[in-house]
């Protein structure tokens, strides 16, 4: 990734960590449950950004690390873990913060202005982000629908991203609801039942990130056009009697792993054989650049040296 982008990442999380602070302390002040699991909200958004740093990171070193196969999904594995402990446990957290608000329904607190400043703050952040959002998600879908584009896209960054910045209004704007009705009827109650819902709009969160890295981690099929383009690169190459199998899997989003399972015709000698094969895979990286690891398995070939031992060992 450019070092621009990176930038954004890094200015994204810097404020993800001020609002998280600001609703924390804003929390602190007016007692109020929905700041504080808004609070927590922010702290999980700031939690995708460190992630997005963990990937870029993890994509340079997996392009030609020796451990690269594994780099290239360990991204999910840390994606799962912030979704437990943020979303999944801080989603808890807010509900049962919410639950004893709610039951208790003490009289509201006071310093509503600071509550006021600082949901209003993060709802204008909160809107211009997911305006964003939504017209990256309208140009890289193409007539699909969300659920197609959430669960088949390979890089699912865009239709996350919009999530994400959905939940972060919609949290936002239910927080700002609950302290409103909270200090218009002077009951706290209202609040705690505002702080229920941002954790349980927390906890659908966890739900569909942890959906989505799961299928990433066990490994989506590459898409059947590139699969196919495999094919016809295979058909031109002289040598080749048939071709088994083609299976490519991602491992990250543009990080493919190719395995070809092919039979060389009878004729071809081991020097031709050696150069099909490099042709072959200069070939599917020029034409797809994203399948990083070229596995050609030649089944002729170890068929021809199995029965190179067995006459060798009839003779002996």
């Amino acid at each position: 990734m450019a070092a621009a982008p990176r930038t954004a990442i890094l200015a994204t999380l810097l404020g993800d960590l001020a609002m998280a602070v600001a609703k924390l302390v804003a929390a602190v002040l007016t007692g109020s449950a929905a700041l504080l699991a808004e609070a927590i909200h922010s702290a999980g958004s700031a939690g995708n950004q460190v992630l997005l740093l963990l990937g870029v990171r993890l994509g340079r070193l997996s392009a030609g690390d020796s451990t690269g196969l594994a780099l290239a999904r360990e991204r999910y594995f840390w994606g799962g873990v912030v979704v437990f402990a943020v979303f999944g446990i801080g989603g808890a957290f807010a509900v049962h913060a919410g639950c004893v608000v709610w039951l208790a329904d003490a009289p509201a607190g006071g310093h509503a202005v600071v509550a006021y400043g600082v949901l209003g703050i993060a709802a204008a952040f909160a809107v211009f982000s997911a305006h964003g959002s939504l017209r990256q998600y309208l140009l890289s879908a193409r007539g699909r629908t969300f659920r197609e584009a959430f669960f088949e896209a390979k890089d699912p960054t865009v239709v996350l991203t919009l999530v994400e910045d959905a939940a972060g209004v919609s949290g936002v704007l239910v927080a700002l609801a609950g302290v409103a009705a909270a200090q218009a009827f002077g009951r706290a109650a209202f609040d705690g039942a505002a702080a229920l819902l941002v954790g349980l709009l927390l906890a659908l969160r966890a739900a569909l990130v942890a959906l989505k890295s799961k299928r990433m981690l066990l490994g989506h099929a590459a898409a059947s056009a590139d699969q196919e383009k495999v094919r016809r690169i295979l058909a031109l190459q002289p040598g080749i009697e048939k071709v088994h199998d083609v299976t490519a899997v991602h491992l990250a989003p543009h990080d493919v792993l190719l395995g070809v399972a092919l039979d060389f015709r009878p004729d071809v000698g081991a020097d031709e054989v050696r150069r099909i094969v490099y042709s072959i895979e200069y070939r599917i990286r020029e034409a797809l650049p994203h399948m990083r690891r070229v596995y050609i398995e030649a089944g002729s070939v170890v068929r021809f040296w199995e029965r190179a031992a067995e006459r060798k060992a009839g003779n002996g």
